[in-house]
């Protein structure tokens, strides 16, 4: 499936219309060199929309990852992209899919403001800013359990 739209995101006429809600990265302690991103992003298109690459101006590379169990563990597992169909949104959490950021330039604390960025299979980026916090005020922080 998204091979197919991976092809069918490259013919695309327009520019995408993305949105971005909620878009936060979680500060850890300095020792870290790891943290993630975490954001909701809405395809407001008429054309699919896949998403094959991100970056962050606080990390050297970033990745989309997702969690799964395997054997009754969860793992992290790169994902090669994100397919969003026109009206779908695609929510990024702890413990779910999400972006990691690996070789942190330095560490963020709360209250940063960083930039975010979405790599398309149009060529595109669309950008946003994250705001870095301890735990997304959305959820509790026992459901933001999240081991890397």
């Amino acid at each position: 499936m998204l091979a197919g739209l991976l092809a069918a995101a490259g013919v695309a006429e327009e520019a995408p219309d993305l949105a971005f809600e909620n878009v936060w990265i979680r500060a850890l302690p300095a020792s870290q060199p790891n943290t993630a991103a975490y954001l909701t992003v809405a395809n407001r298109g008429k054309d699919a929309v896949a998403i094959v690459g991100a970056s962050a101006d606080v990390a050297r590379k970033t990745e989309i990852h997702t969690t799964r169990e395997v054997d009754g563990y969860l793992r992290m597992e790169r994902l090669p992209g994100l397919a969003l169909a026109p009206g779908e949104s695609l929510e990024l959490i702890p413990g779910g899919t999400h972006l990691m950021l690996f070789d942190l330039i330095y560490t963020p604390v709360p209250g940063d403001e960083i930039n975010v960025c979405l790599e398309l299979a149009s060529g595109d980026e669309i950008c946003a800013v994250a705001q870095v916090r301890k735990v997304d005020p959305g959820r509790s922080a026992k459901s933001q359990h999240h081991n890397h």
